[in-house]
């Protein structure tokens, strides 16, 4: 069986730039890649637009795509739910995602599903001035929590992945780089390939 669907996976510690080289990629290709948009269950933050930037669903409704293995991957984080379902991939384009470690192991092992992993990653220094450039009142003891985290969740990856230096947080579109570029192209003749 051919595998239907095309998954570049972004992964990497808070602040590292995934979702900004993720909508910039997007916007910058519409006719070969598609955002993946995932489920929670966690209200909206400000400026978050539903079926934007998530899909803001119930427990209920989250509890019910999980049951019915309409999920890719799920997962729990500070008491809400998140997660990608299977209906949020089009066959004809490679699909973009912001993913975490767990994430990834359970996409690899979803049959039907091409995946390449790339790592953003960024300086400590970078990432943490990102993160409390992102809002007039952050959270500095959630930052020092997810900083924390993401040392032990990224210490030990056991899957393949290109590792991306987003050194100066400027708004990166992935295809302009010659190594992450050769990726997206062997992903867009396997596109090609099986729409033929």
């Amino acid at each position: 069986m051919e595998n239907k669907y095309q998954v570049l996976a972004l992964i990497g510690k808070a602040g590292a730039g995934k979702d900004t080289i993720q909508n910039v990629t997007c916007e910058a290709h519409p006719d070969i890649f598609h955002k993946i948009i995932s489920h929670t269950t966690r209200p909206p933050r400000d400026n978050e637009i539903d079926g934007k930037d998530y899909y803001f669903i119930d427990i209920p409704d989250f509890t019910r795509r999980v049951l019915n293995c309409d999920m890719l991957e799920a997962t729990e984080f500070r008491g809400w739910f998140y997660g990608t379902s299977m209906e949020s991939l089009d066959e004809n384009k490679i699909n973009i995602g912001v993913f975490n470690p767990a994430g990834v192991n359970a996409i690899l092992e979803t049959p039907g599903i091409d995946v390449e992993v790339i790592y953003i990653d960024a300086p400590d220094k970078i990432r943490l001035l990102r993160y409390l450039n992102r809002s007039e009142n952050p959270d500095c003891a959630e930052m020092c929590r997810r900083y924390y985290t993401d040392e032990n969740d990224f210490a030990d990856l056991d899957f393949e992945y290109i590792k991306f230096d987003n050194l100066d947080g400027k708004k990166c579109d992935l295809t302009a780089y010659p190594y992450t570029a050769e990726i997206i192209d062997k992903m867009t003749q396997r596109v090609a390939a099986l729409n033929r």
